[in-house]
């Protein structure tokens, strides 16, 4: 279902403020340095997998993902993803914060290639299912975060799309939003979908996946079952 081979990505890290017209068109020396968020990176994620990413912060997890999503590409190595992916990451990308929450669904849920005809027959109980009924007609960006990572949540797992990204979406929830959102993965994994769940969330992981990948400055350092990958983690 996933294929990514010696992927690398690439960032540029400034260390100069160009206060000034003239030290933009004759910058004086090098003035940035080059970081690696990812470094050599292969693996493969089989059809109706359940794969974790774990790391310490700024271990390249999250930016993996985007590179799954299509939303980065790499600077280096291959990536291929056989299916339609459906991604929950930065509490929806393809939201907009001025737009009325009802328009967001539309919007977000055309993004995901669900058939406006279904999001408007379905409107009534993806609010629902959301908790944010009562907020259709108010604009986005007046939700609190866990509101719109439910709206996000319950968008995605709607869409047909057999892969599903999942980025911290359930950390921001309350305790019955993340148990509803356990309980809809682990429906989405019986039904023999592929979902690929960056968490720091040790109980998350082993409840969830198949196998779970260590990610430390960019590289995979362990690529096994939940447990002893968290013993691995732990370790690190």
């Amino acid at each position: 279902m996933i294929q990514v081979r010696e992927v690398s990505k690439e960032f540029v890290i400034p260390h100069q403020r160009r206060k000034t017209l003239f030290h933009h068109l004759y910058p004086r020396g090098r003035t940035y340095e080059t970081f690696f968020a990812l470094a050599d990176v292969s693996f493969d994620v089989a059809a109706g997998e359940c794969v974790g990413l774990m790391g310490a912060n700024g271990s390249g997890k999250s930016t993996l993902l985007r590179i799954l999503a299509g939303i980065y590409a790499p600077s280096r190595g291959t990536v291929r993803v056989s299916e339609r992916v459906a991604p929950i990451m930065d509490l929806g990308v393809g939201f907009q914060g001025g737009l009325s929450v009802r328009d967001n669904v539309f919007l977000y849920g055309v993004l995901l290639g669900i058939p406006r005809r279904r999001l408007a027959a379905g409107l009534a109980e993806i609010l629902g299912r959301a908790g944010v009924e009562r907020f259709a007609d108010a604009r986005l960006e007046a939700l609190s975060t866990g509101l719109r990572a439910r709206l996000a949540f319950t968008l995605a797992v709607r869409s047909e799309a057999p892969i599903l990204l999942v980025d911290e979406a359930l950390a921001v929830g309350d305790e019955a939003f993340q148990e509803s959102c356990l309980a809809e993965l682990e429906r989405f994994r019986s039904r023999g979908r592929t979902v690929v769940l960056v968490s720091h969330a040790t109980d998350l992981l082993e409840r969830l996946c198949h196998r779970v990948l260590v990610l430390q400055a960019g590289r995979v350092r362990g690529d096994g079952p939940a447990r002893a990958m968290i013993g691995l983690y732990r370790s690190l």
